[in-house]
């Protein structure tokens, strides 16, 4: 009998430490945010990598007006062929084994309401990065941002 009871007391507690926990973590205001173009030659699709990867994050909405955000994503974006690295040295033409090499810039600046900037961050493609240069640089600026927003009053270092 007193089992029974024991049992139901602690299925009664667990279910409401879930209930306060789920609570707790539905409360937690998101932050709407509008990602801008970043330019018009490569712009486009450094935004898209963008959004892509903060559409993986639970801190962040991203708003599809900047009207209806809190914050605006705001920047400049280029990436371009610097070169090719062969694996023969002798070979001074492209082949089907030259690897392009990568470079660029991604500079976002993150403002509020009124056009105050909160945050900026300059991003250059990682030599160990993944082979997708646009993701390469969203992804170095969307895990800043995170850390950003997740401690507002810290400023984050690269």
């Amino acid at each position: 009998m007193w089992r029974v009871f024991r049992a139901a007391r602690r299925g009664m507690v667990l279910v409401m430490l879930v209930g306060l926990i789920a609570g707790t973590a539905a409360g937690q205001p998101r932050t709407r945010l509008f990602v801008a173009t970043f330019g018009n030659r490569d712009g486009p699709a450094l935004r898209e990598a963008v959004v892509k990867l903060l559409a993986e994050h639970k801190e962040v909405t991203v708003s599809s007006t900047e009207a209806s955000a809190d914050r605006v994503l705001d920047g400049q974006g280029e990436t371009y062929i610097k070169g090719y690295l062969s694996l023969n040295p002798r070979v001074r033409y492209i082949n089907s084994d030259s690897r392009p090499v990568y470079k660029g810039f991604l500079s976002v600046e993150l403002k509020d309401r009124n056009d105050d900037p909160l945050w900026s961050y300059l991003a250059t493609p990682r030599r160990s990065g993944p082979q997708d240069v646009n993701r390469n640089l969203a992804g170095q600026v969307v895990e800043k941002l995170l850390q950003f927003l997740a401690k507002p009053g810290k400023s984050s270092t690269p």
